[in-house]
């Protein structure tokens, strides 16, 4: 009874939210997934002969050829099935799942953001696939955070990951030594006092640049800073998460911080450090994709770990794949997923694409993830991030927090009304359902020192 009241309240959730749904962690190279562009979309595959058709939908756009690249190497090397790849847009894509769970209409294999999974689990997207996993070696190759987003509370697998990532800082190295700071920051002290001394009011320069806008997006990118300080989504009004958001909250209002950020995708606040506009970024492995390109050699940059209070923080992205329900072709898809998230492919996918491998084994296969020393820092701040949930109603948890932040920089409310206000929320619903232990270190520092 409690599962069939949830996922009566998760269809009613994602009926009213999925329209205002942003990428949440960089699925495509500029920090946005979504083109806008609908879901008539690109496909690839070629011909299908006699082999059965099955449809897999993504909503990369960078990435689709890397990703394409795969499909079509499996359609080659078998004759079972001929897998289409189609591009939907991320918010076609996860309306069409909402609608699909009622209709029935679904791909075969379907392309969801990390943290969002458990709750389209929950609507019934998505088929069980535990004992085919179970029973894969491999499956101990795979890191527990991304591993994690793919189970539900009962530890059932409904699909496997496909890559991951991270928020680390980005600094323009060019005006901190200007400001007289020779090193990134450590410590929010540190932080607060290279902010102070390289914002540039006159030229429009701030200190730092984040994305605080009221989505999935905003969330991946404040929780570092609650965490590092030893809050967590479901203890909002703790002294420890108010900390953090006060201390944000203190850089706007003090002018540290441009109060834009509350409008700003990850894209856009990653373009205003390339355009020289902030002296410090909360960055996503995937901008390393074509930052050099969009600073062309205009300053020298270097990455470091996000400023630690109590402890260093950061958030796990990326995507999964699953096996959605109903289709006719349950244990050839099961195979394809086995075969897209072999070592090798893995490895080949994420380099190309600016990612992080999901598995231990897929590090050591590309020289990329042991020898350029912005991604050996990703790597080092996979062992601190923290996944988003899982959970059935994480959209609703995510809603109240990025909503109370945005308040707390807005001024509408104090810093600790609004966490009090957005844990009234979330307390109840986490109460009843809590959320897993914290799953720290998904990371793949230990296999590249």
């Amino acid at each position: 009874m409690k599962k069939r009241v949830q996922k009566l309240t998760a269809l009613l959730l994602f009926g009213s939210l999925t329209v205002s749904l942003l990428t949440g962690c960089g699925g495509g190279n500029s920090g946005s997934s979504d083109s806008g562009s609908d879901s008539s979309s690109e496909e690839s595959g070629g011909s299908s002969g006699g082999a059965a058709e099955v449809t897999l939908w993504h909503y990369f756009e960078h990435e689709a050829p890397d990703l394409e690249a795969i499909v079509e190497k499996y359609n080659e090397e078998q004759d079972k099935i001929h897998i289409t790849a189609t591009y939907v847009s991320r918010e076609e894509l996860m309306n069409q799942y909402t609608i699909g769970a009622v209709s029935g209409e679904l791909p075969d294999i379907g392309m969801v953001d990390s943290p969002d999974m458990a709750s389209y689990i929950s609507l019934g997207v998505f088929e069980d696939i535990t004992d085919d996993l179970e029973s894969w070696e491999d499956l101990d190759q795979f890191y527990p955070g991304p591993l994690l987003s793919c189970q539900d509370a009962d530890g059932k697998y409904y699909g496997l990951p496909n890559n991951s990532n991270c928020l680390t800082l980005a600094c323009n190295m060019d005006v901190l030594r200007k400001a007289g700071f020779e090193e990134p920051p450590t410590t929010w002290d540190e932080f607060r006092k290279v902010c102070e001394k390289t914002t540039n009011a006159a030229d429009g320069v701030y200190g730092f640049a984040m994305c605080a806008i009221g989505t999935e997006e905003g969330t991946f990118q404040l929780l570092p800073w609650i965490c590092s300080a030893g809050g967590n989504i479901d203890t909002l009004d703790s002294p420890e998460s108010i900390k953090g958001i006060q201390f944000l909250t203190d850089l706007v209002q003090d002018g540290l911080m441009s109060k834009e950020v509350i409008n700003w995708q990850q894209s856009e606040a990653y373009n205003s450090f390339c355009a020289g506009k902030a002296a410090m970024l909360e960055s996503g492995t995937w901008q390393l994709a074509d930052i050099d390109e969009k600073i062309n050699g205009t300053f020298e940059y270097q990455y470091a770990l996000l400023p630690k209070d109590e402890e260093y923080s950061s958030t796990i992205g990326g995507e999964n794949f699953g096996v959605c329900t109903g289709t006719e072709y349950r244990d050839e898809c099961v195979d394809f997923l086995k075969y897209l998230m072999s070592a090798q492919n893995n490895a080949d996918f994420t380099a190309a694409a600016a990612k992080l491998p999901v598995r231990k084994d897929a590090v050591s296969l590309n020289e990329l993830f042991t020898t350029d020393e912005r991604y050996a820092v990703f790597n080092e701040g996979m062992n601190y991030a923290r996944a988003r949930g899982p959970h059935a109603q994480w959209p609703t948890l995510s809603e109240a927090f990025y909503t109370a932040v945005q308040q707390s920089l807005l001024g509408e409310k104090s810093v600790e009304d609004a966490m009090k206000d957005a844990a009234a929320t979330i307390d109840p619903i986490v109460a009843e359902d809590p959320l897993p232990e914290a799953s720290i270190g998904g990371g793949v520092a230990d296999d590249v020192n």
